[in-house]
């Protein structure tokens, strides 16, 4: 070895380069006093303390996985990620597979993986308990299936591209023969195979396609019939899918990805959210307990955009207690309970979703203002913004706390983007605008899913412009989403 080889010097490698939090790391800052369960660093900034998550070396015990199920449904989660070794041996020899072994994999996929990524509720899957009973009778639901799951597997292993785009046209060559039908079991396998095709639209990235599906599914509901019933009456529209436990995990499957659509669509849902009144007492597989607060976003979005304003500068002057006054929706959302006995991840979901509520409430009543300013009921009030922007920021740290009680990688953490991207779009503090960023960025490296990153990015684009001093509550994020030709789609 020559003199100057022996010479060199290498830094001594720091304790801190290898260890310490994920937000310390994330952020290229020195973890401060790594202490558990939050370092010094992250309890001075007043940040969320992310840590990894500990890594099983033994193998467990059949006593100790009959003790925690949930925690091993829980772990094989990680199957998703493309460093485990079921996928690596996927990269080294699917392009090797016949179709028919590949069609079997990307359904093994499914169920085991693809569909726990989405669910807040490992015991209530629907994904699993109702669309894998579906698709046994209906081949454009299994297809459909087939296509969502190796579009997500074509991320690691290219060959599997081929697969999807064929289980996508059978899919949908089966879907038009079905839509001929009139019978109401196969207007629901019918409306799962669209919802299906759809979410493998926005899992994938894509952000046009899969508002075609969404009006289609809503055609089936509108046009659905059910049997004669024992009094004589034909139910029609979503009252003739409610008769089963399926086409109700439909309705609110549909009624997820229209309302929570409709806030970033900048439009009303294409159907109302009344329908939802009666199925709302269930933990959801999209949502928990937390769906009759879709009824309230629906609301807020059907108002029209003018009415919110003179509803909210007539609040406290004329009628306070009419049912569609502005205070009124406002009360209805503020006192939403859980029901009684809710897990506590699920509870804070879903209050994380009802701060969510009302943060669209309060956004969408200053779009409001904006365009009645000359209006004489803006004389009676000075700053009529101001209360508004306090009930906003309220609302964002509120939130922020029930989302820091769902632990990382938590199974009702897929559920988080609507809530986290509203509260982020409001953020004003750097410490809030570094949770926000460190959680999607978390849940983005987890799921793979491509309209995550997007939001993450819209987020990134709002925060760069607060930055460059427009105003810490002047910048609109329907604004920036609108000057991009591609929709957004927080589901």
């Amino acid at each position: 070895m020559s003199d100057s080889a022996q010479n060199v010097k290498r830094r001594n490698g720091s304790k801190h380069d290898k260890t310490g939090c994920l937000t310390c790391r994330y952020r290229r800052k020195k973890c401060i006093s790594n202490t558990f369960p939050v370092c010094g660093a992250c309890k001075r900034l007043n940040l969320e303390c992310v840590r990894e998550p500990t890594l099983r070396i033994l193998p467990r015990s059949r006593t100790s996985l009959g003790q925690d199920e949930a925690h091993h449904e829980q772990t094989s989660l990680s199957l998703a990620r493309p460093s485990d070794p079921s996928l690596n041996s996927l990269s080294l020899h699917g392009s090797g597979m016949a179709e028919c072994s590949k069609r079997r994999y990307a359904m093994k996929f499914y169920i085991d993986v693809l569909a726990k990524l989405l669910a807040v509720s490992q015991q209530y899957n629907s994904f699993l308990s109702d669309f894998l009973p579906m698709a046994v009778e209906s081949p454009a639901l299994a297809d459909a299936l087939v296509a969502w799951s190796s579009g997500h597997l074509s991320v690691y292993n290219s060959a599997y591209h081929i697969t999807a785009l064929e289980a996508r046209a059978t899919s949908l060559r089966a879907l038009a023969k079905s839509l001929t039908s009139e019978d109401i079991a196969s207007r629901e396998t019918s409306a799962a195979a669209s919802l299906v095709l759809l979410t493998s639209e926005v899992c994938l990235g894509d952000h046009t396609k899969w508002y075609n599906h969404l009006t289609g599914v809503q055609q089936i509901i509108e046009c659905s019939r059910s049997p004669v019933s024992m009094y004589g009456r034909v139910l029609c529209g979503p009252e003739a899918l409610k008769q089963s436990p399926e086409g109700r995990w439909v309705l609110r499957n549909f009624a997820y990805h229209d309302i929570l659509g409709s806030v970033t669509l900048r439009k009303p849902p294409l159907i109302p959210g009344n329908y939802l009144e009666e199925i709302t007492d269930v933990v959801d597989t999209y949502i928990g307990v937390g769906s009759e607060i879709l009824i309230f976003i629906s609301e807020v979005s059907c108002h029209h955009t003018s009415s919110l304003a003179h509803g909210y500068l007539s609040s406290d002057e004329e009628n306070p207690d009419t049912t569609n006054s502005w205070s009124a929706i406002e009360q209805k959302i503020k006192n939403w309970r859980c029901p009684p006995g809710t897990l506590q991840a699920l509870e804070s979901l879903a209050y994380a979703y009802r701060c969510a509520a009302l943060i669209h409430l309060y956004r969408q009543t200053l779009r409001s203002l904006k365009l009645v300013h000359d209006d004489t009921h803006w004389e009676k009030h000075e700053n009529p913004t101001f209360a508004l922007y306090s009930k906003i920021e309220v609302e964002v740290s509120t939130t922020l706390q029930y989302v820091a009680n769902i632990p990382l990688n938590d199974v009702p953490e897929s559920a988080l983007l609507f809530p986290l991207f509203l509260v982020g779009a409001e953020a004003t503090y750097s410490s809030h605008m570094d949770t926000i960023r460190i959680r999607l960025s978390l849940m983005a490296k987890k799921r793979n899913f491509q309209n995550i990153q997007r939001a993450l990015g819209v987020l990134e684009e709002i925060w760069e412009r607060r930055a460059q001093g427009f105003g810490n509550n002047q910048v609109d994020w329907q604004d920036i989403v609108g000057q991009q030709s591609d929709d957004l789609l927080l589901t």
